[in-house]
């Protein structure tokens, strides 16, 4: 059952979207996206409250505002609750940003919406959220010309309120030219904007490392409970994900050093998960052991995993990965 919130709690999440859509922003405000991911994700309740605020300020005639938005969106969609999906998964919701395809408001509002309705309907390909094909359907038919993604490093995100570092992605890799008093979409070199998405991705395979290590400490402890649990519950939902990344690092996505870095932690991820099930090798059917990376007669087999790690390219999402789109 969905927990109560109050008009305060309403009129918090209200000023979090205000600040992170500000129109003198020249980058993503990334802590208060992921602030706002935090809140969708601990009160399912509150997430039309979230997407109402969201469409009006779709609706602003900011270039600015617009585009903070549809990073705040991309970044709510990846990191938030399945009942967002839904909420943003609407007729209604859907036709605001098709509206923004148009060019009106500039270059670069008109690219993100584009990447960003490719991107879903990718990524809820085959799901009972129909609008998200739909949609795309309707633009191509139109004869709508969309964007063409870059081969860019792997997206992954631990699951959400655990987020320590922002959920960059190969869609809202940006920066505004206050010069300008526009923006300057992808305008960052492509060397510069790969650095920042291996840095995220160190950063966030460090949390999934402190994970196991809080995970041991309470496991040695003795210590059973919620806390315990919570714990569990994020490494459980880490796994499919490192299996992904792993497979985009044996691909070539991702450099050696990096690549060995994920493999050392899902190791360890492995071993953790396997202390807390009983002797089954039925349990452990699910999880995916990497201690070195396959021969390359097995590229060609690897490659449908690939089409996974960009939801702009995939149009098969992996349905474990519900909370979290195709990461």
């Amino acid at each position: 059952m969905a927990t109560p919130y109050s008009l305060q709690e309403v009129a918090e999440i209200g000023d979090l979207i205000e600040r992170a859509t500000a129109e003198h922003l020249t980058e993503p405000e990334w802590q208060l996206n992921i602030a706002i991911c935090d809140i969708a994700n601990s009160n399912h309740a509150i997430g039309e409250d979230i997407v109402r605020a969201l469409q009006k300020k779709l609706r602003s005639e900011s270039p600015r505002t617009v585009l903070q938005t549809l990073v705040l969106i991309e970044t709510v969609v990846k990191n938030g609750p399945k009942s967002i999906h839904t909420q943003i998964g609407t007729r209604a919701f859907l036709n605001d940003i098709a509206a923004l395809t148009d060019g009106s408001l500039g270059f670069d509002v008109q690219n993100q919406s584009l990447l960003l309705i490719k991107q879903w309907a990718d990524a809820f390909s085959g799901s009972a959220l129909t609008a998200f094909q739909d949609m795309y359907r309707q633009l191509k038919l139109q004869g709508v010309e969309f964007p063409e993604s870059e081969n860019d490093v792997p997206i992954f995100t631990p699951p959400p309120s655990s987020v320590a570092a922002p959920a960059l992605s190969t869609t809202s890799s940006f920066r505004m030219d206050p010069r300008a008093g526009g923006t300057s979409a992808g305008s960052s070199s492509s060397k510069r904007t790969r650095e920042q998405q291996i840095e995220k991705l160190h950063l966030d395979l460090q949390v999934v490392m402190e994970k196991i290590t809080q995970f041991r400490d309470i496991w040695t402890s003795g210590t059973s409970g919620e806390e315990l649990e919570d714990v569990l519950d994020f490494l459980r939902q880490c796994q499919p994900r490192m299996n992904t990344l792993i497979e985009g690092g044996i691909m070539g996505k991702i450099d050696e050093k990096t690549l060995e870095k994920c493999l050392t932690i899902n190791d360890h991820l492995i071993k953790a998960l396997e202390e807390s099930r009983p002797s089954s090798s039925s349990q452990n059917a699910d999880l995916m052991s990497f201690d070195s990376p396959p021969r390359a007669s097995r590229k060609s087999d690897l490659s449908n995993g690939m089409d996974r790690l960009n939801l702009q390219e995939s149009n098969r999402s992996n349905s474990e990965d519900g909370d979290t789109v195709s990461v």
